[in-house]
């Protein structure tokens, strides 16, 4: 590699990581994957969602919520689970309100402000999973079986581990761990590794490119139909916001180190070209396609329109605008069982402009524009 090559790399690797530095310091974190703090706050609107009688509540310990009436009379208590464990979801920190009676008999499970995606909290609040804690004893809650929401799995043992934390932390207990080993969660895992490791051996082997075709098929089926798993804005804010979320979301963790690591060595688009779920299902349908393709128009007075979408995107997160970022993007096309009308008609139009289009939607991808701005970029030499 020469001077030139290294002191550009040095430079653009730099200039990303002060600005890394600055949104999380500006965030509330000393150290930029990990926050000093988790801050929960519980308002009056809050412990209403479980006693919508309350006029006043006040904080008697360790997390512990009393609810009154316009008569002073107690209503209920509420346990905040971030005081005993903190959970992890899909994109953050999933605080809990668990409202209990005086025999600690669960009332009502709410969720408080997160970054997790609105669908999967409204999946995660149909009453066959979120309403089989009412009417449990705290010390049923730590031994209840209660199963992930399929398409919210994240989102979802978030609430059984936090239910389940702070049941044992109360009754002084050892909550029984929840059952990630079981076989379907192994194979999943799997699937995973291995296909991580076919996408190095299609990048860096020479005569695999016959097989391409096959390899997006698996792409499709392990990431997006299997795994639901996509690099997305949401995620990456989320990761700013509240940290590296590795725990509970080691998957994403790896592809984006793996991701930032192949393209510094000089393989770009890594993600992008062998593991994205929405740019397999594009290039499938080109393949397939009858169709002539063009590139579609997303160029305007010299910015391209990702790189537009991704400032405009940026520039409402450092303003302090909290826009749904799931609703962006189309990748939630992916989790049809809990994804809304809206977001399935958006996987759909990116499906139907990739019959006449390459890739549409790669086009205008802000984390593809992400993860193309913070890739190795090689310096033209001049020839004399």
């Amino acid at each position: 590699m020469s001077k030139k090559q290294i002191g550009a790399t040095i430079y653009q690797y730099t200039l990303i990581i002060i600005i890394l530095v600055a949104i999380a310091v500006r965030g509330g974190r000393d150290f930029l994957f990990q926050k000093n703090e988790v801050e929960v706050n519980v308002t009056l609107e809050d412990i209403k969602e479980i006693y919508p009688e309350a006029a006043e509540f006040e904080l008697n310990g360790n997390g512990v919520f009393d609810a009154y009436n316009n008569k002073q009379q107690k209503l209920g208590s509420a346990l905040l689970s971030s005081e005993y464990s903190k959970q992890f979801g899909y994109g953050g920190i999933v605080p809990l309100l668990i409202g209990v009676d005086d025999s600690l008999t669960i009332t009502k499970v709410t969720l408080l402000p997160n970054n997790e995606t609105l669908d999967y909290i409204r999946a995660v609040y149909e009453d066959r999973f979120i309403g089989s804690w009412k009417g449990v004893s705290l010390s049923e809650a730590i031994d209840l079986r209660v199963d992930a929401v399929s398409g919210a799995t994240h989102t979802s043992k978030a609430v059984i581990k936090g239910v389940r934390h702070t049941a044992s932390s109360v009754m002084s207990a050892d909550a029984t761990a929840l059952n990630d080993s079981n076989l379907w969660a192994n194979i999943k895992d799997v699937l995973f590794l291995a296909l991580v490791l076919l996408s190095l051996i299609m990048v860096y082997k020479k005569g695999t490119a016959r097989y391409r075709t096959l390899y997006m098929f698996l792409v499709l089926l392990v990431m997006g139909l299997i795994l639901n798993n996509a690099l997305s804005a949401q995620l990456l804010s989320g990761w700013l916001k509240d940290g590296f979320m590795w725990r509970s979301n080691w998957q994403s963790a790896v592809i984006f180190l793996l991701a930032i690591i192949v393209s510094f060595i000089g393989k770009r688009k890594f993600y992008c070209n062998y593991l994205c779920p929405m740019g397999a299902l594009q290039e499938l349908t080109n393949r397939f396609s009858p169709f002539k393709k063009k590139l579609l128009p997303t160029r305007f007075k010299g910015l391209t329109v990702r790189e537009i979408y991704l400032v405009l995107i940026a520039g409402a997160l450092l303003l302090g605008f909290t826009p749904e970022l799931s609703y962006a993007e189309p990748f939630m096309f992916f989790s049809f069982r809990i994804a809304g009308i809206g977001l399935i008609i958006f996987g759909l139009v990116v499906l139907l402009l990739s019959v006449f289009f390459t890739k549409p939607w790669c086009a205008v991808c802000p984390t593809g524009c992400l993860l193309d701005t913070i890739s190795y970029k090689k310096v033209k030499t001049k020839k004399y």
